[in-house]
């Protein structure tokens, strides 16, 4: 990489510290920034963009940090000193690491299986069955059951194994639904009307998508399933599935794959479709970061301010 590409890689993360920055001084999140996880998130910058560099190149690298650098969906977990972007700190230095250190693939996933259980346990964050609604939804349809002559019937249907079971499963579905990430559907540390990812970045993702599984080989796809998993484990394992502050774990994967859509929009160039995908998506995503500045000073402390009185 060239000098032109240091300087715009320190501009963005000067983007990046200024956004938070200015998410801090109008929502008052926390009552003094966390220095230490903005610091990660600075470190968690540099290091996406070196390894989507290797991975591709450092165009793409670039453009994926900014991306997440003006993505609202790092930027309040770094306001609100989320635990899991250190986390993701933790996991991005051990994809290096392990990179470097040349160590095989196999080792390198049982590591990060290590880092994510010891952080979730350590940290009481599997919360999945604690939620006393569920408990309490099972206990009631068994007493109603028992007043007839299905008494039998109600052990088999009205488990709670069963029950958590298809919970589990529908936690598990709702971490691949695209609402999830491009709208305010699940709402950011509970109160924000931000999207997480701007909306108008979803069209390059399912470019980037198809062209992502078309260019997994057969021998690989165990290994992107199994990787793809432990990513959404945490979040998978909240009570509030699908939890953003643990999805974050998966936001450098999903802004590679925008990339590479985008990337595709770029290439196709010539073609009018293409042409016009990539100036809508431009145009959506200054649209929606002004509009979000906008909300953020105007509109957002609000929010805050009444999630705060319904606790």
């Amino acid at each position: 990489m060239n000098r032109k590409g240091y300087l715009l890689l320190v501009f963005i993360l000067l983007i990046s510290l200024s956004f938070r920055l200015y998410i801090n001084y109008f929502i008052p999140i926390t009552q003094q920034i966390n220095l230490l996880v903005i610091f990660m998130g600075l470190a968690n910058l540099i290091l996406i963009f070196y390894i989507i560099q290797r991975l591709a190149n450092y165009k793409i690298g670039l453009l994926t940090t900014l991306l997440y650098a003006i993505s609202p969906w790092a930027a309040y977990l770094e306001v609100a000193a989320s635990p899991y972007i250190i986390l993701l700190t933790f996991l991005l230095v051990l994809y290096v690491g392990t990179q470097a250190l040349n160590v095989s693939k196999k080792f390198s996933l049982m590591l990060a299986i290590l880092v994510i259980v010891f952080f979730i346990y350590r940290l009481n964050q599997i919360t999945i069955f604690s939620d006393v609604g569920l408990i309490n939804a099972v206990n009631s349809f068994r007493g109603e059951t028992n007043q007839t002559i299905f008494v039998p019937l109600s052990k088999v249907i009205e488990n709670r194994y069963i029950y958590f079971s298809e919970h589990l499963l529908f936690n598990v579905l709702k971490q691949f639904t695209p609402a999830t990430y491009f709208t305010n559907q699940v709402r950011l540390l509970g109160f924000s009307f931000a999207s997480p990812i701007y909306v108008g970045l979803l069209i390059p993702f399912l470019f980037g998508l198809v062209k992502s599984i078309r260019s997994v080989p057969r021998s690989s796809i165990t290994e992107v399933i199994a990787i793809t998993a432990l990513l959404m484990f945490p979040s998978i394992l909240s009570k509030d599935s699908p939890d953003l502050s643990r999805l974050i774990l998966i936001s450098p994967v999903i802004f590679f794959v925008i990339n590479s859509g985008i990337s595709e929009f770029i290439i196709n160039y010539k073609r009018k479709l293409f042409r016009f995908l990539l100036f809508f998506t431009l145009f959506m995503v200054i649209l929606q970061f002004v509009t979000t500045i906008s909300d953020i000073a105007v509109r957002e402390s609000v929010r805050l301010q009444m999630f705060l009185n319904q606790k």
